[in-house]
C-alpha cells in the first residue's frame, strides 16, 4: 500500500451527495463529482455553486464527516468546489474512495 505524505493530493472518482445550508433554500443538495482528495480536503465538481465558507456534509458517506468550503469557481461544467475536512481520519483511514490513481 502507497504510504500518504500529508497534504499529498491523488486523483479519484466517485459520486457524493452533498447538503449545504443555502440563505434561499434552507438545507439544499447536490450530487458532486469527488476529482481529488488528500488528508485534510477534497474537490469536487458540483452543478450548483456553494458559498465560500459554507458548512456541507457528505450524505452518501455520512453526515459525521463535517467539510467547509474554502473556495468555488465557475468552469465549463459547473464548479469546482475545495473543501477543507476537519476529521483527521477523513482520507485514507475512514473514507477511500471507490476508484483512486495511488502515485507511483
Amino acid at each position: 500500500m502507497y504510504t500518504l505524505q500529508a497534504g499529498e493530493h491523488v486523483h479519484c472518482l466517485d459520486v457524493l451527495k452533498v447538503a449545504f445550508s443555502s440563505d434561499t433554500a434552507g438545507k439544499s443538495h447536490d450530487c458532486a463529482f469527488l476529482l481529488e482528495i488528500w488528508d485534510r480536503g477534497a474537490l469536487l465538481q458540483t452543478s450548483v455553486a456553494i458559498p465560500e465558507g459554507a458548512r456541507i456534509s457528505f450524505e452518501s458517506i455520512g453526515d459525521r464527516v463535517a467539510a467547509q468550503v474554502v473556495s468555488c469557481d465557475q468552469d465549463s461544467y459547473g464548479f469546482m468546489v475545495e473543501v477543507a475536512v476537519g476529521e483527521s481520519s477523513w482520507f485514507p483511514d475512514g473514507y477511500t474512495p471507490p476508484h483512486v490513481i495511488w502515485p507511483t
